[in-house]
């Protein structure tokens, strides 16, 4: 096993402290967004002597990864760990399946558009499936709401574009009423749309304060109007301030029709293909297939594709996409969602059951501690990283402090 040295990728919508202070880094201003803590060759971690590791991977793969992992996903690392600090929301995005991906990538090559190009959707030809673990308080926006839901928090917003977005939910299967709406939000774009997002804006403001002075003023509500307040209280704060940052982008309208989501630490949710998202702020352990493939729709300054998202996005609702863990020991859980490529497993206190085969890789979320096999042992601080290879078998944890493993599922 050896320590690497990661990538910190600087995104705008980033914080400019949470990494630094995970790393012990001094903060420089910059925002800090993803640790990427892979073999993804956008930016593969480092092996001590420099070597990428995804270069050590492919002329290493049979001791690297082992038999399950090499001969089901080639020589190379299948899945992408990252810590992942929002300060604000990321884009409204979605991303494909493996058979998109691959039609998507070749689509884009055929175009004559350069690999790693801005204007790009598709950087690989692999699917993009990915669960997000809470550390601090974390906050996202992931499927779309149940329609009658829906329909009754858009209707606190007493305005005349909310209760017609609302009587087109009402009047055609869920699917098909939200692709269609969908659709009319994002082919909006100029003067109209710019005035549509101010006056929600401060529709959403209004209706907050309403819902503020219920819950001050009323002695009893039902359980189910208390959740439509309660959910559409965070939910019209979040679009105020989405309009200020974004004031014409046609994004700010199409949030107000997903789920929010509040994780607690330790809580996650799972985003498979097609499921349209946005974080929107906190502190978490990010794992993915590997694969830098998204499909965006708006709230951001990068490529939009409209038409791809469309087509692949899934307008079905759902609850709030939420992936309960297994608990392997009395301080050990297991994340495992139903993909090929990986799961989670953080483990809190010495002689934690860790992945016994396998490529690793290991990211201490606090404390210090010592990760040990047949063939060696290093100790790593709060923000260090590892890759354990297949070939140095089961490891076992030391010392105190917490530490989120990556694996391939065995079975």
């Amino acid at each position: 096993m050896e320590q690497l040295t990661c990538v910190t990728r600087d995104y705008a919508w980033g914080s400019t402290s949470l990494i630094p202070r995970f790393l012990g880094t001094p903060a420089d201003g910059r925002p800090q967004a993803e640790l990427w803590v892979g073999a993804h060759p956008g930016d593969p971690a480092l092996l001590p002597d420099g070597t990428r590791l995804d270069d050590h991977i492919r002329d290493h793969a049979d001791e690297a990864l082992g038999d399950h992992a090499h001969e089901t996903f080639g020589p190379r690392l299948p899945y992408l760990m990252k810590a992942l600090a929002a300060a604000e929301p990321l884009s409204l995005q979605v991303h494909p399946t493996s058979q998109r991906a691959r039609i998507g990538f070749e689509l884009e090559n055929q175009a004559g558009i350069p690999v790693g190009a801005a204007e790009r959707s598709y950087q690989d030809c692999f699917h993009k499936p990915e669960m997000i673990v809470a550390i601090t308080r974390f906050e996202g926006m992931a499927g779309f709401r149940d329609v009658d839901k829906t329909v009754r928090i858009l209707r606190l917003l007493e305005h005349p574009w909310a209760d017609r977005v609302a009587k087109e939910l009402e009047t055609a299967p869920p699917f098909q009423a939200l692709h269609t709406v969908v659709s009319e939000i994002l082919d909006q774009h100029g003067e109209g749309l710019e005035q549509l997002v101010g006056e929600i804006a401060a529709a959403a403001t209004a209706a907050e304060e309403r819902g503020h002075q219920a819950f001050r003023t009323s002695g009893r509500m039902y359980l189910d109007r208390a959740s439509v307040e309660r959910e559409s209280t965070r939910l019209f704060a979040q679009t105020a301030s989405l309009a200020r940052k974004y004031p014409s982008d046609p994004g700010v309208l199409v949030t107000l029709l997903l789920n929010h989501v509040v994780l607690s630490p330790g809580e996650a949710m799972f985003l498979d293909a097609g499921v349209v998202h946005a974080y929107s702020s906190g502190f978490g352990v990010e794992i993915m297939a590997s694969s830098d493939n998204v499909v965006r729709a708006g709230l951001t300054p990068k490529h939009v594709d409209v038409d791809e998202l469309l087509h692949i996005a899934n307008f079905t609702p759902m609850p709030a996409p939420l992936w309960e863990p297994t608990a392997v020991s009395t301080n050990t859980l297991t994340y495992r969602p139903p993909v090929a490529e990986f799961e989670l497993t953080i483990a809190r206190e010495p002689g934690d059951r860790l992945p016994a085969e396998g490529p690793r890789t290991a990211l201490c979320l606090d404390g210090e501690v010592a990760v040990t096999s047949a063939r060696s042992r290093h100790e790593l601080r709060r923000g260090e990283t590892l890759f354990v290879p297949h070939a140095d078998g089961p490891i076992a944890l030391e010392g105190e402090g917490v530490v989120a493993v990556a694996s391939v599922p065995v079975s």
